[in-house]
């Protein structure tokens, strides 16, 4: 992948591919055709010049957090909504020194988790990661790290339980309503990455478990969880197929997860990734490099606006992407 990221963190885009056959269920189904097209959001703010991703929202939908690139790491920043649209980003009160990424919000807005580099111990060195075929990479570990959100600021953050950090590539958490965390977790026997749940009761993370959904040879990553548990959002990808990943939904019924269903073509191009839960809990937020591609020939007002538009956000970066998921939440 281009981007200057966790190298593993997500899959490498391979270009655009339909994956017939794949276990998931296909995109010619009623929802999928009857999809709205996934739009760009904030153009020349928060998606502008350079790469973002991973955008979570406090409960009220006014302030926004998401990750940056920028000098070979990641910070994570905050935006709040103004009339005409939303503020320039800053670099959130919590972040900035280390290598910081996949902000998520828990739904009552009281703390949010986040990946980090970043030492338990004060003075130490930022995290390693470790890839499959045992080359370490310096610096570019992950583990989970918890902030509180308090009246007049932030909190100190602190790592999760051992249980949940137990290796040093864990990524992608989404919160839900009781504390729970979903994440993504390295499995070296398969080669991929896995979904994991550790519930929070008790006032602690109990050991966690895994989430089955679909086959267990499949790449699953960045979980994106109803606060209520009713439904996921994630990317997902068979070993055995050419293509790229996928992002697919899930609904919960009689607790259990349903096979995963394509959010189709209107989502998944230029590498469609990393989905979050919008405020109202039924539009997605994800990450593209997707372009607008004019046909010829053009007037000469069309190329201003090209122009104008590749100022603001067209670039081929990665931007975030939102698309309301109620063709699929209608249907359940």
């Amino acid at each position: 992948m281009m981007r200057l990221r966790f190298p593993e963190h997500r899959l490498a885009r391979l270009g655009l591919a339909l994956l017939a056959g794949v276990f998931v269920q296909p995109a010619r189904d009623a929802a999928a055709a009857a999809a709205p097209q996934a739009q760009v959001f904030a153009p020349g703010t928060i998606s502008a010049t350079g790469n973002v991703d991973a955008i979570t929202f406090a409960p009220d939908g006014a302030t926004a957090w998401f990750d940056a690139v920028a000098g070979g790491g990641s910070t994570i920043m905050e935006s709040h909504r103004v009339a005409g649209g939303w503020t320039t980003p800053r670099v959130a009160s919590f972040s900035g020194e280390w290598r910081d990424l996949d902000p998520a919000m828990a739904p009552d807005g009281s703390f949010l988790v986040f990946c980090s580099n970043r030492p338990v111990a004060a003075g130490g060195k930022a995290l390693d990661a470790t890839t499959f075929d045992g080359h370490v990479r310096v610096g570019y570990g992950s583990h989970l790290w918890r902030v509180d959100r308090l009246a007049n600021g932030w909190g100190e953050p602190t790592p999760l339980p051992p249980q949940v950090n137990d290796d040093n590539r864990v990524y992608s958490p989404s919160v839900v309503r009781d504390g729970s965390v979903y994440y993504q977790h390295p499995d070296a026997t398969s080669r991929t990455y896995h979904l994991m749940r550790a519930k929070f009761a008790g006032g602690r993370y109990l050991p966690p478990e895994a989430v089955t959904i679909g086959p267990r040879d499949a790449d699953e990553r960045d979980p994106a969880v109803a606060p209520d548990e009713s439904f996921i959002v994630f990317s997902t990808k068979q070993p055995s197929r050419q293509g790229e990943s996928r992002l697919v939904i899930s609904l919960r019924t009689e607790g259990h997860w349903g096979a995963p269903i394509d959010l189709g073509d209107g989502v998944n191009h230029d590498g469609a990734e990393g989905p979050h839960l919008g405020p109202d809990g039924r539009t997605i937020f994800f990450d593209s490099t997707a372009t607008f591609v004019a046909p010829f020939p053009r007037t000469r007002a069309q190329t201003e606006q090209d122009l104008e538009r590749a100022r603001l956000w067209d670039n081929g970066n990665s931007h975030l992407w939102s698309v309301s998921l109620s063709p699929w939440l209608d249907g359940r």
